[in-house]
């Protein structure tokens, strides 16, 4: 007999944090609780372990968390430089959805813009995103990542526009159940961005204006 849930999620929908719980009524299996919150892309857990969408819900729910989007890629987005990142909630909420799977490392790296090059003063540095392929690229890169064993969350956020110096150009966050599973992960991840995603940097010198490569080369631009 199905009977109410106090169940809690944790997560993010349509750029809105989810750490709440919500009583729900009349479900008696994970799909039924999945229907009645609205979170047809989630996963749900009980006491640490998967539920199939047909599998009964412990009795009252005990130990029940939901998990929207499911484990893998929390987050993959190219944004300007007008929208900040929360940093502390961010990396709480993927601590949070870890210890759900045996999670005990959290690796965050966060990439700014340098101040001097050599002997040079960099006074801006200009990233254009070929869109919509570089968001499709570090989704896809993401979920690579997100796939290697012992990796639960992967969020990846790189910024396009003017930028200056101090200001952050990329954030990679990824949790995983080891340190090293998660240091691994992690640095696999930005190599590959900086490689492959289509977004490109000028940076803006006391000396001139230089391109620059994936590996850090750089390449005097042309005047006009």
């Amino acid at each position: 007999m199905a009977k109410e849930c106090i169940v809690h999620i944790i997560g993010v929908k349509d750029g809105t944090v989810l750490d709440e719980q919500r009583i729900v009524e009349g479900a008696s299996t994970a799909g039924e609780l999945l229907e009645r919150l609205g979170l047809g892309d989630a996963t749900v857990y009980a006491s640490g372990k998967r539920l199939e969408p047909g599998d009964t819900l412990p009795g009252g729910c005990q130990g029940v968390t939901v998990l929207a989007p499911p484990p893998g890629v929390l987050l993959a987005k190219v944004t300007g430089p007008g929208e900040k990142v929360d940093l502390d909630q961010l990396s709480r909420l993927m601590a949070r959805r870890a210890t759900v799977l045996g999670g005990g490392a959290l690796v965050a790296f966060m990439g700014f813009v340098k101040g001097r090059v050599g002997g040079a003063q960099v006074t801006r540095l200009e990233y254009e995103a070929l869109e919509p392929l570089a968001t499709q690229k570090l989704r896809e890169l993401a979920e690579k990542y997100a796939r290697i064993p012992g990796v639960i969350d992967v969020a990846a956020i790189h910024y396009h526009g003017g930028l200056e110096p101090g200001d952050p150009t990329i954030y990679i966050l990824v949790t995983a159940v080891t340190r090293n599973i998660a240091f691994h992960a992690a640095a696999l991840l930005l190599e590959e961005i900086k490689h492959s995603v289509p977004i490109y940097k000028l940076e803006r010198r006391s000396d001139g204006d230089y391109w620059i490569l994936g590996d850090g080369t750089r390449i005097p631009r042309r005047a006009k």
